[in-house]
């Protein structure tokens, strides 16, 4: 087990963030967790850990950042599960090890149903569906950005629900959670909906290995993995969506990087008239489908 070897126990901040970063790079892990973990434990915002860096750490919160610091080294451990919390679309959401850690193309995936939302149904009285919302993030997100909407999130894991409904509750957005597999929960609420969103789980069990441990050993495996190549669940909704959609709609999922062309099949073999478009992350990479559904 790798261990912090600097016993000075009230090193400056500037001091405790470079023996960290240090001690993360001979261990391979990424050297921002260092500033982000003890802005957690010092319960500051980076503009003030600027400001007091030749201040001394606290030799009560120094034992607990090393603690955190050499656990993340030796197990890999998230950030995310050590503070209990992670940033979405400028708001923190409370994750643990139940559901999945937010991550940027999620972000983007929320922003472009947004943006589809305001041009294809501008006035519409929404239903929208957030199919396996894990943490809540993206049925939340959308609750706040239109307020008069009816949002339903449904999930398969209890567990992940319990983290939903505390994290919409916190946020102040109320939406309707169901616990079920795919659409199922929809079809019992007997709701028709015009917006449907889904980052289900994509990836081919035969990944698992190249995977960071980070993620496989910590992240829901039920969120993460899926049958046929990572395409199961895809493959589930797009058949159910003519029973649950209430037309016009809009239709967006966020897919793995070499997906976009399977799933984009998919929706069109479905919806033939339906205008299907993949679209790429920040980083030029195929992750999110969306579709402009009219009948």
């Amino acid at each position: 087990m790798s261990k912090l070897e600097n016993n000075n126990q009230t090193p400056t901040i500037m001091e405790a963030l470079k023996e960290a970063a240090g001690f993360l790079q001979v261990h391979q892990r990424e050297e921002r967790v260092a500033e982000l973990l003890l802005l957690y434990h010092l319960g500051i915002k980076k503009t003030e850990l600027l400001m007091k860096l030749r201040d001394k750490v606290d030799p009560v919160l120094y034992a607990a950042f090393r603690k955190d610091l050499e656990e993340h080294v030796n197990t890999g451990i998230p950030l995310q599960h050590l503070t209990g919390e992670e940033e979405f679309l400028g708001r923190r959401y409370y994750v643990n090890r139940d559901v999945l850690i937010p991550r940027p193309e999620t972000e983007e995936l929320v922003l472009g149903i947004e943006k589809m939302i305001q041009e294809r149904l501008p006035g519409k009285q929404l239903t929208i569906a957030d199919i396996g919302t894990g943490s809540g993030i993206i049925a939340t997100s959308l609750k706040l950005a239109f307020p008069a909407a009816n949002v339903i999130a449904t999930d398969i894991s209890e567990r992940a629900l319990l983290v939903a409904k505390s994290n919409s509750k916190t946020l102040g957005a109320s939406i309707t959670v169901k616990q079920g597999s795919y659409l199922e929960p929809v079809h019992q609420l007997n709701q028709k909906v015009n917006v449907l969103v889904s980052n289900p789980p994509y990836i081919d069990e035969a990944d698992k290995a190249q995977m960071a441990d980070t993620v496989k050993y910590f992240d829901p495996t039920i969120a993460l993995f899926a049958d046929d190549k990572g395409l199961a669940a895809y493959k589930a909704i797009v058949q159910g969506l003519p029973d649950v959609l209430a037309f016009p709609a809009v239709v967006g999922f966020e897919i793995g990087w070499q997906q976009g062309e399977a799933v984009q099949t998919l929706l069109q073999d479905r919806f033939p008239a339906a205008e299907v478009e993949v679209r790429k992350d920040i980083n030029g990479k195929d992750r999110m489908v969306f579709a402009w559904i009219e009948q």
